[in-house]
């Protein structure tokens, strides 16, 4: 009962709202209760007129109206008064509560002598009055002013019938029960009131700060916000909207979408966002982010629409309400990006990605439209790098890139696959034409390209696979080509050839080296090196890259370029892996200090699923901590990802294994996944680096992707530095990390652990490698 009947609790910071709307609410009843009051005392006093024996009812009748006047009065002028404060509320409240007192009594007084003169039928009039008066106050608030005319009534009433004795026992208990029901009443309902009326205060002053901050994020974001009705009307305007749509608000009026989109809004095509724009409309559904089209002033710009349906209070659709982002910007800098991951840094030729998706549509039309695939590699190329240097090289390859441009067909593709080799996709599959494109292209470059005064004299070899005819999937046609290649090239060079199937010889040789390295395998054959990675701020060891090793017995030391594929041909790729892994684990358990060591993984160790447990295994036997192991996956497996490869990242990560992309950039290079994988860091690829340069491509590159890698936490390691000027810029770009020949040649464990011990900045006792150097 306390607490149903205890006064709500009034925050300080809404007394006075909540004060002056109880003033207000209460002059308006007390407008209806005098009313109510003046016309029940004109009926008293024409029932009881005949009854001209006691004066003074008239005169406590004409003391009531005056009563009456004044609440009427005092009512009146608080709802006239111009800006009223807490204070002259308090004040109004204890002057209405002193007259409803006066009230209260005089009414009291009134019945008290009107009950000793009344008839039966009269009584009748006096019991209903009587209880009017009592149930008058249970609507007013504050409960102070109901109180105070309240408690004087029940009093006068209760004296009334008793002195009277018209009333027998039962009834009076049954009266004063009423009385306390009425009291009851009027502090509870008083209560809940109160509860609503802040409610409604804190909801209105919540609308206000909403609309505040929606009026601020117009005026400060980006973005906009829109309205229609039920007939998806645009309503009216925001100046954002309007500046964005570079028209006034008075012409932002029609039909959603049209109004806004313009003529692409007519031309939705089949699962685009557009389309999936007026399917969602149409099924009055809600819709997020679809980006589309629109023309502003001649120009094609891109906007960033959701929206969601809005009812009214019978659930019928109302409109809608959403907000837009002009995404312009970000869809260009995103086809910037998509251009420079499918496209070569350095020739502007599509690189593997794309050539690969074209080499696969091709295939899949083959059997109805053949055509041919042409493998190109450079004659003498290495030989232009190491003599004049990688710059010429590199101008070499974008003139070569430009020559191979002009000697196919607008309609045939040509792509840079990496170093000196190219390819191309001829739409053909007449050897006869085939045949001719590669000779002009044979033929123009072997004209002499001019650089910085010299002549540079290179040539091209070219095999070349047809399909259907050699092969009808990607796999075939270019292992057909590569196989015609080799053959070019050990013919002389500079010529072309087409696959044969008698070229097995290179097919013969492979196998041999296959049963050479089974046995490798086997009788540990294969070695570790590790290649420091360096802090580019301390220029100290902080970790470094296992590289494996193969001492052949008859070829000598190969590097991992010479076995790994075929390793990875073959299923071999597994044993070596798990021995890298273990061997990698166990060496960094002797190294002086605690750095990271790196560990390589090939896509198909994914694939089987087992990777995890060989990395258990090797933390477990080794005693590594999980948190010093880093494996680095290359962009193909995301290509290829699948929940369990999702599932198995994230196992990593949970262990305190380090996951990093390598290779970033020459690969799909796509943003999905960097925001669904957990990578710690991000490896810049060394074609990149070689491509670095204040005017060059690869420093834009190389830029975005530092900055992407900033903005999402990760790390990023440089590989391939070999010079100081690269690593001057890269540290004035931000590159946390590097590796290459300018700090260190992969090293064998020995070597390794006691340069390590050493932990001096690189070089030892010297500047960094860096210093003084302008980027």
């Amino acid at each position: 009962m306390k607490r149903l009947t205890s006064s709500a609790s009034v925050p300080p910071e809404l007394a006075e709202r909540l004060l002056l709307d109880q003033a207000k609410d209460f002059s308006y009843i007390m407008g209806a209760i005098t009313l109510l009051g003046v016309n029940t005392v004109g009926l008293l006093f024409f029932d009881f007129l005949h009854d001209r024996t006691a004066p003074f009812r008239h005169v406590a009748m004409a003391l009531v109206v005056l009563c009456y006047g004044a609440l009427l009065h005092n009512a009146r002028r608080w709802l006239r008064m111009i800006a009223p404060g807490a204070r002259e509320a308090k004040a109004y409240f204890a002057t209405m509560v002193r007259l409803l007192v006066v009230l209260g009594a005089l009414w009291s007084v009134m019945l008290f002598v009107l009950v000793r003169e009344a008839n039966p039928g009269q009584l009748s009039l006096l019991y209903g009055i009587m209880v009017g008066c009592l149930a008058t106050p249970v609507m007013v608030s504050p409960a102070i002013c109901g109180i105070a005319y309240w408690a004087p009534v029940s009093v006068g009433i209760l004296i009334a019938l008793i002195s009277a004795g018209r009333m027998d026992a039962y009834a009076l208990l049954d009266l004063f029960a009423f009385i306390l029901l009425t009291g009851f009443c009027m502090l509870y309902i008083n209560r809940r009131l109160n509860e609503r009326a802040l409610g409604a205060i804190r909801l209105e002053e919540n609308a206000e700060l909403i609309k505040l901050l929606l009026r601020d994020f117009e005026e400060s974001a980006s973005d906009w916000l829109w309205e229609t009705n039920a007939a998806l009307e645009l309503q009216p305007a925001s100046q954002r909207l309007a500046q964005v749509a570079r028209r006034p608000a008075e012409q932002l009026r029609g039909v959603f979408p049209d109004v806004l989109l313009g003529a692409p809004a007519q031309a939705a095509q089949p699962g685009s966002a557009l389309e999936k724009l007026r399917h969602a409309i149409a099924e009055r559904s809600p819709f997020r982010d679809l980006v589309v089209p629109v023309v502003v002033n001649g120009e094609e710009r891109y906007w960033s629409l959701t929206g969601k349906p809005i009812l009214d209070k019978q659930g019928r659709f109302a409109g809608y309400h959403g907000v837009g982002s002009d995404m312009t910007g970000q869809r260009r800098q995103q086809e910037q990006i998509s251009f420079l991951a499918r496209h070569d840094s350095l020739t502007k030729l599509p690189n593997r990605v794309l050539f690969s998706e074209a080499l696969h549509s091709a295939c899949d039309h083959c059997q109805t439209s053949g055509f041919a695939l042409l493998c190109l590699d450079l004659d003498n190329f290495k030989l232009i790098n190491d003599t004049l240097g990688h710059a010429t090289g590199d101008a070499v390859l974008v003139a070569v890139a430009e020559r191979l441009r002009g000697a196919i067909r607008e309609f045939d593709m040509a792509t840079r696959l990496g170093g000196d080799e190219f390819a191309a996709i001829l739409v053909t599959d007449q050897a006869d034409e085939a045949a001719t494109v590669a000779r002009r292209i044979i033929e123009r470059m072997a004209r002499p390209f001019q650089f910085d005064g010299k002549l540079v004299q290179i040539g091209v070899s070219i095999g070349i696979g047809i399909a259907p005819r050699d092969g009808d999937t990607p796999n075939q046609l270019m292992k057909k080509a590569d196989l015609a290649l080799y053959r070019a090239k050990a013919d002389g060079r500079g010529t072309v050839r087409f696959y044969d199937p008698q070229m097995d010889e290179r097919v013969q040789e492979r196998r041999k080296l296959l049963s050479a390295l089974r046995h490798a395998v086997a009788h540990d054959e294969l070695r570790l090196d590790f290649q420091p990675v360096i802090d580019m701020q301390t220029q100290r060891i902080i970790g470094a890259e296992a590289l494996v090793r193969w001492q052949h017995p008859e070829l000598g030391l190969l590097g991992p370029a010479s076995f790994i594929p075929l390793a990875e041909e073959t299923g071999l790729i597994h044993e070596i892996g798990d021995w890298v892994l273990r061997e990698a684990c166990a060496s960094a358990t002797t190294w002086p200090l605690p750095v990271m060591v790196a560990v390589n993984l090939s896509p198909l160790q994914f694939r089987d699923g087992e990777v995890l447990t060989s990395i258990d295994k090797a933390l477990s036997s080794s005693g590594l901590p999980a948190t010093r192991l880093e494996v680095e996956v290359v962009e193909s497996v995301m290509l290829e990802t699948s929940a369990e490869t999702e599932k198995l990242l994230w196992s990593l990560r949970e262990r305190g294994v380090q996951i990093a992309l390598d290779d970033f950039g020459t690969g799909y290079s796509s943003l999905s996944y960097l925001r669904r994988f957990p990578f710690h860091k991000i490896k810049i690829d060394r074609s990149f680096i070689r491509d670095l340069g204040p005017a060059q491509d690869g420093s834009a590159i190389i830029l975005a992707i530092i900055g992407l890698a900033q903005r999402m936490s990760m790390q990023v390691t440089a590989e391939g530095v070999e010079t100081p000027e690269q690593a001057a810029l890269l540290a004035a770009y931000g590159c946390t990390q590097a590796q290459g020949y300018l700090f260190h040649h992969p090293l064998p464990p020995a070597e390794f652990a006691r340069v390590l011990a050493q932990d001096t900045p690189y070089p030892s006792g010297a500047p960094g490698p860096w210093d003084g150097v302008t980027p």
